[in-house]
């Protein structure tokens, strides 16, 4: 609990002090939503991988880096030819790929032993944590910071989704990650850029997680109509009280999946981060501290078993996703 309330008032003090460009301010919008995000020096920085390596490489003269942890049994004899799920992590606003050791702990404590493998033999799974760029998007409710550009939604010139590509493509050609199970997740704008991603590339991403996120495409100051290619599954574990999510923003991404009849579950969490009633609605009366402390708070450990679990039945279809839409 005490490195939970460092990080919240770490968390606050820079939203506090920080705020966000005025979502009225005088944006220029598109087909593909916003121009793309103007980033700040210094764009990145190296992270620490613990217990994992670092992976880099230069993207229009910025150095783009990510953390990569194997499963413990990738390193035991008798592992050569087996082959992992992947699951990538994108963190959210303000934060780096090393709040999965730290916020995201229950669901790092997993990567070495979850079956997500239809392989019984298998335990674990790899996690490829990329790391986004300083920037202060119009939209980003935490001003400066690491941000993943949601609001740019141009698939194949969106400079984030192309180093995921590329750090993915690099994970890839090691020969460890059952590509039948490459999955992502994240949390808040990491949760928005983790829809964008996983649709817009539905032919490599079996399924979905996202935790304090929502609709990408309903999102201010450009929003535009939502396009997939593959109804991609979906696990969305959403907080009741959420300063930076709303209940009523997750609620209309969920009615929204709802009405397109998608494979898709969601979690609704109380105060400690575990999974309560799914008609439960917000309390009565709430504190933006307790809104910020339930952002910051990632779910519990059954929880994410749960989520988890929603990904392993959804493997890669053998097509690759021939499911037109919009």
């Amino acid at each position: 609990m005490a490195s939970g309330l460092a990080e919240l008032k770490s968390f606050a003090s820079t939203l506090f002090h920080s705020p966000a460009a005025p979502v009225n301010a005088a944006v220029s919008c598109s087909v593909d939503g916003a121009l793309p995000m103007q980033t700040v020096e210094p764009v990145t920085f190296r992270p620490r991988a613990e217990g994992g390596e670092v992976l880099s490489f230069v993207q229009e003269g910025v150095t783009r880096y990510a953390c990569l942890n194997l499963p413990a049994q990738a390193a035991q004899p008798g592992s050569a030819g087996r082959k992992w799920p992947l699951l990538i992590h994108l963190h959210g606003s303000r934060a780096t790929p090393a709040s999965l050791y730290s916020l995201g702990k229950a669901l790092f404590a997993l990567h070495d032993t979850a079956a997500l493998s239809s392989d019984p033999e298998v335990q674990g799974f790899i996690v490829l944590s990329p790391m986004g760029r300083r920037a202060r998007p119009a939209g980003a409710l935490s001003g400066t910071g690491f941000h993943w550009d949601e609001w740019y939604r141009n698939p194949t010139a969106n400079l984030d989704a192309l180093a995921i590509d590329h750090f993915l493509d690099e994970v890839v050609a090691r020969g460890l990650v059952d590509t039948s199970r490459i999955y992502v997740f994240g949390w808040s704008n990491g949760a928005y850029m983790a829809a964008l991603y996983g649709m817009w590339r539905a032919n490599r991403i079996a399924a979905i997680a996202q935790y304090a996120g929502g609709n990408p495409w309903t999102r201010l100051p450009c929003p535009v109509p939502m396009t997939w290619t593959r109804k991609v599954p979906i696990a969305l574990m959403r907080n009741l009280c959420d300063a930076l999510v709303p209940y009523s923003a997750s609620q209309e991404w969920i009615e929204t999946l709802q009405a397109q009849d998608w494979p898709f579950e969601y979690q609704s969490l109380d105060l400690h981060g575990a999974a309560t009633a799914p008609d439960a609605t917000p309390p009565d009366r709430s504190s933006k501290l307790r809104g910020l402390y339930e952002h910051v708070r990632w779910p519990d450990r059954a929880a994410f078993e749960k989520a988890l679990a929603f990904l392993g039945r959804h493997p890669l279809p053998p097509s690759g996703g021939d499911q037109l839409s919009g």
